[in-house]
């Protein structure tokens, strides 16, 4: 097994404007005292995290010492910091409230050595990793044993029950270690890394299997309290997250706006947890190139934000998520899809949702549009010509009241064969129902009228189907 390595090396931060340099001047609010023999004249930034990436909250040129101090006329916020002065150095630190006046010892040659105070949790941080450091090479040494070929398989059997005992001494010292520390924010940090335990360690069949699965979908936070805002200061939180929502939950629309629903609902105990749950899952899927995340802003906007006391979202948000949810209110991955009842040019009626197909596909055009010219032609000829025996059918609605124009349009641009219609006299209301702001625009329905995609002006519909007819055709 693999252990939590604290002590981050590789991960990718972003310097965002560097504070100024210390004054070196003992003030009310926050001060550090470093003390790094090693690292004479460096310049070290204390640095923090935030979401996914890494921030410098302040800098300092060490001495010819290698001592400095840092000073910030407030209090740091709760959680995870780093010390950075090469790739070969980086130190992390926990603060928690009241931990103000730290200082630190630095020795590299022999951690073991290093010196926290005023800062409990940092000081039980460092003792945790030189453990699990301590642990990790004596699994190296045992592992190293069993590469070599020449080993006998009565040693080879012996190498693997220690290793075994050793991964279990290890988790045991986790578990003791949470336990004995549960009430400071060293050990919640610690719990919050650690998977939940599923109900069988090594399943035996699919059944097994996927009901380790299940526990780990619905349990997956189970050991981080999600309306500490101490954990949003950390470099795991929000990776977490994301890992959730992308490996956990089922990637359907429905199951991801309700995961997404739970997941603010678990932050509601604390308001900057809550806004700040809420703003990244909004603001993800609301820019995302997936058209089925607009299920999860949407679902959230009516959760959290239409009609309730959301005064601290600023008022152009606002306005743009109540202008957008009106585009797709009625017609997001995964609803019914609305009937329209439209003419054909020689005046019968059509009702879209009685049209049996495999696949239907509603297309919205404009005659007059320059663009339409030319993709209502390539739709006709690259895709429906291609689909059309495999169960696909394409309804192309033109959004003109001109029957003159549309008339002409269809014959001269010879897309024929599937099913041309309008309303003419605007009695469908399909503006309300779909979202045809930008045209062409098109929606995949299946069998049962269920819309499964949608294509924006802008997206390719061939390489579209030629993608999508690996799960509809």
């Amino acid at each position: 097994m693999k252990y939590n390595v604290l002590m981050l090396a590789g991960l990718l931060f972003i310097f965002k404007a560097e504070a100024q340099n210390n004054t070196n001047k003992k003030e009310k609010g926050f001060h550090l005292e470093l003390d790094i023999p090693s690292q004479k004249n460096q310049m070290i930034y204390l640095g923090y995290y935030w979401k996914d990436a890494a921030y410098v909250r302040d800098s300092a040129r060490l001495s010819d010492e290698g001592k400095t101090g840092l000073d910030l006329p407030e209090e740091l916020r709760p959680g995870q910091y780093f010390l950075f002065i090469n790739p070969g150095f980086r130190i992390d630190l926990l603060l928690d409230k009241g931990e103000n006046d730290v200082h630190l010892y630095i020795n590299e040659e022999d951690f073991a050595k290093s010196v926290a105070t005023g800062s409990n949790n940092t000081k039980l941080l460092w003792t945790y990793l030189l453990d699990i450091q301590n642990r990790d090479m004596e699994r190296s040494q045992l592992e190293k044993q069993l590469e070599d070929s020449t080993v006998s398989p009565q040693k080879r059997k012996a190498l693997d029950t220690e290793l075994e005992k050793l991964d279990e001494s290890v988790q045991t010292y986790i578990q003791k270690t949470i336990k004995d520390n549960k009430d400071a924010w060293f050990g919640v940090f610690l719990k919050g890394l650690e998977p939940v335990a599923l109900p069988y360690k090594q399943p035996k069949d699919e059944k097994e299997f996927l009901a380790n699965r299940e526990y780990d979908k619905r349990h997956f936070f189970d050991n981080m309290d999600l309306a500490d805002p101490r954990l949003w200061f950390t470099n795991y939180l929000d990776s977490y997250i994301n890992a959730y929502m992308q490996h956990r939950v089922d990637q359907t629309p429905d199951s991801l706006a309700n995961a997404a629903s739970r997941l603010v609902a678990k932050t509601k105990g604390n308001e900057f947890c809550f806004k700040e749950m809420l703003s990244k899952l909004i603001n993800e899927s609301f820019n995302s190139i997936r058209t089925d995340d607009e299920n999860i802003w949407a679902r959230l906007a009516e959760d959290y934000i239409f009609d309730k006391d959301a005064t601290w979202i600023d008022s152009a948000r606002y306005s743009e998520l109540r202008k957008q949810y009106g585009l797709i209110k009625n017609n997001r991955i995964g609803m019914k899809a609305r009937n329209l009842s439209l003419q054909t040019l020689d005046g019968k009626t059509v009702n879209t949702n009685d049209i049996d197909a495999r696949c239907l596909l509603l297309y919205f055009y404009d005659s007059a549009c320059r663009h339409c010219q030319t993709a209502v032609p390539d739709l006709h000829d690259k895709v429906y010509a291609k689909y059309k025996d495999k169960g696909l059918e394409v309804v192309a609605i033109n959004l003109s009241n001109n029957r003159e124009e549309w008339d002409s349009f269809v014959k001269n641009k010879k897309i024929t064969g599937w099913i041309n219609c309008a309303d003419l006299e605007y009695k469908s209301r399909y503006w309300i129902y779909y979202d045809t702001a930008n045209i062409p625009s098109a929606f995949v329905l299946d069998r049962d009228k269920k819309i499964v995609a949608k294509i924006a002006d802008g997206q390719n519909p061939e390489k579209f189907f030629d993608f999508f007819k690996l799960f509809a055709f």
